[in-house]
């Protein structure tokens, strides 16, 4: 007899919100573009258009001009989590009454802030991913895809020297230098990205030099505009202690995942056999920049 059915009706209710959580839970992910059906390697195919104007005063046709087709690799393995939690050491502690050892009451005490405190931790982990992601990293969380930072930095990354700055301490002059290089073409959706740490040094040196005489609402959650203009400026964790600034088009950073698929899963279960409750979380995500020169970095020197 399963005894998976006897758990409270919380995992079983929200296992697909909790999969979408694990996900797409960071910051970043639920602003990026949504690539789904990505299992572990994707072509992004990207179309690019280059239109000629000509003498139209006369007869005949004279084909000029070219649409591109091109690719860019989402790669997305597949990230699992696997945790176990024996009820019973609880049998002695000021939660005891909460355990339940009878036959057929077999429950997780506190299941649902276990459960919410791991998808929590995951969110953070795979926010970090997303922007500091290297598979030549020997990082526990980092080594497993890459990110946007990498991507950014690439040979096939951005390209343009105009769209590679460096800064100073400076962080005023960093974010007007930023602001300067972003294409015409994306500055009506452009957002400034950078780490909470830069953030606060950022609203901290705005306000000793008594530039903050525009609606400030927002800074206890990480979002202000440069003055005068609709840019956001987003304070992402992603982007902590990089000492990097990002600026582009949220629709031209690329999350990928599955979500069409089995092997994303979260499932919670009292495994007889074993004697124990047993988490297990898996999942897919990658990410990719689809055209890198509409986006501009600028890293300290």
């Amino acid at each position: 007899m399963s005894i998976v059915n006897n758990l409270p009706a919380y995992v079983e209710q929200n296992h697909d919100s909790l999969l979408r959580e694990a996900c797409l839970g960071s910051a970043s992910a639920k602003m990026f573009r949504l690539q789904t059906g990505v299992k572990t390697k994707t072509a992004l195919n990207i179309l690019t258009t280059d239109v000629v104007f000509q003498d139209g005063s006369g007869c005949g046709f004279n084909a000029q001009g070219e649409s591109k087709v091109s690719q860019r690799t989402i790669t997305a393995p597949i990230v699992k989590v696997n945790m176990s939690f024996c009820d019973k050491e609880l049998l002695n502690s000021a939660l005891q009454h909460d355990v339940r050892v009878q036959a057929g009451q077999k429950t997780l005490p506190f299941e649902e802030e276990f459960v919410g405190d791991v998808m929590g931790k995951i969110n953070k982990a795979t926010e970090k991913m997303v922007w500091q992601g290297d598979t030549e990293s020997e990082d526990s969380v980092l080594k497993w895809t890459d990110g946007i930072l990498k991507h950014l930095n690439a040979s096939d990354g951005v390209t343009k020297a105009e769209n590679k700055l460096s800064h100073s301490t400076d962080l005023i002059k960093a974010v007007d230098d930023v602001m300067l290089a972003i294409p015409t073409d994306v500055l009506d959706k452009a957002v400034i990205f950078m780490g909470w740490d830069y953030f606060r040094s950022y609203c901290v040196a705005m306000k000793s030099a008594n530039l903050f005489h525009y609606d400030a609402n927002g800074i206890d959650k990480g979002n202000v505009f440069y003055p005068g203009s609709n840019v956001a400026i987003k304070a992402v964790a992603g982007l902590d202690g990089t000492n990097t600034i990002v600026a582009g088009d949220p629709e031209n950073f690329v999350y990928g995942c599955d979500m069409q698929h089995d092997s994303e899963k979260v499932d919670l279960w009292y495994s007889k056999d074993n004697q124990e409750f047993r988490l297990a979380v898996e999942f897919a995500l990658g990410t990719q920049v689809a055209f890198p020169n509409e986006v501009v970095i600028s890293t300290k020197a």
